[in-house]
């Protein structure tokens, strides 16, 4: 079973991912905030990260950074789920390591899992 760890500072929304991904097959864990990611990556070794980027202690463009210079963590697709938009933060993002630039009001949990599938099981796309 493919892990995804999940890194949202909002509870709620770290609760309803978690429920959408497991629904879909896959195992969880979870963060609150970037530091809290990376000790998670180190122990829970995940298979993909979703990020957030506006969280306390380490935002998630500091923490997409930690992970792509770490030779552990670089492999790991990072996939941003975010609220910010912005052209050039989504550029920024991409061009540091991340796989996808997903926003949360344009999709909803259900497409974020199928996204995280793709990404995980691309043996699995139906053309």
């Amino acid at each position: 079973m493919k892990k995804v760890l999940v890194v949202d500072d909002d509870q709620a929304l770290r609760k309803l991912y978690q429920v959408q991904l497991q629904t879909s097959g896959f195992e969880v864990v979870t963060a609150e905030d970037g530091d809290e990611c990376l000790k998670k990556a180190e122990s829970d070794h995940p298979d993909l990260i979703l990020l957030d980027i506006m969280m306390p202690k380490r935002d998630g463009m500091a923490a997409l950074k930690s992970l792509k210079d770490d030779p552990k963590f670089s492999k790991i697709p990072v996939v941003m789920l975010t609220n910010f938009g912005q052209e050039d933060l989504i550029k920024n993002a991409l061009s540091m390591g991340a796989v996808d630039y997903l926003l949360k009001y344009k999709v909803t949990p259900a497409e974020m899992a199928e996204k995280v599938s793709l990404i995980l099981n691309p043996a699995n796309v139906r053309l």
